[in-house]
């Protein structure tokens, strides 16, 4: 099987394509949260996409269908996400790794191409060109991405919840300029 890795249109087939994804991807172990897609189909089109170095991609199988979707954008304070983490880690580790950061937001893969390289080809498509000092993002601590973002360079920052009772997260980063491994 191979894919194709393009830019993710706002709105059209492919873009419903890869909210799809998305929610086949979390209905799966350790999230089981198949109502995620509605959500994040907002926050990518209304919220996200305005924001500093947007940039968003699909894997597009030869057969047409979507089989990942990826994106990201600038981290800056007065984001949820980057001021939970800057409050979580000692003043060093905000400074080197939030300092000038591009936030790897969300990454998902349909359970049929996982394990195949599609995230990994998402990752190094959303970072190849990033001028951002470091790359940065969150992942469950009992899901499997961990090992693909380890694998791409990814080092743990931090493990932490966001939420009182909430589930633990990997924060990870890297530095950039990234270079993609070699096949």
């Amino acid at each position: 099987m191979n894919w194709r890795i393009e830019p993710l249109p706002a709105d059209g087939p492919v873009f419903r394509g890869a909210i799809a994804v998305y929610s086949r991807a979390f209905a799966e172990p350790p999230y089981s949260d198949p109502d995620r897609g509605g959500e994040i189909a907002s926050r990518v089109r209304d919220v996200h996409r305005g924001r500093t170095g947007f940039q968003a991609f699909a894997a597009i199988a030869d057969d047409g269908r979507v089989a990942g979707m990826i994106y990201g954008y600038h981290g800056e304070p007065g984001q949820w996400w980057h001021d939970a983490v800057v409050r979580a880690v000692d003043r060093d580790a905000a400074s080197t790794w939030l300092g000038d950061a591009y936030e790897l937001v969300e990454v998902a893969v349909d359970p049929f191409f996982q394990g195949l390289g599609v995230g990994a080809d998402l990752i190094n498509a959303l970072l190849c060109s990033r001028p951002e000092a470091t790359c940065v993002l969150s992942t469950r601590t009992d899901s499997r991405a961990h090992n693909l973002y380890r694998r791409l360079g990814f080092k743990v920052i931090k493990e932490m919840r966001f939420t009182l009772g909430g589930a633990p997260f990997y924060v990870m980063g890297r530095k950039l300029p990234y270079e993609a491994p070699s096949a």
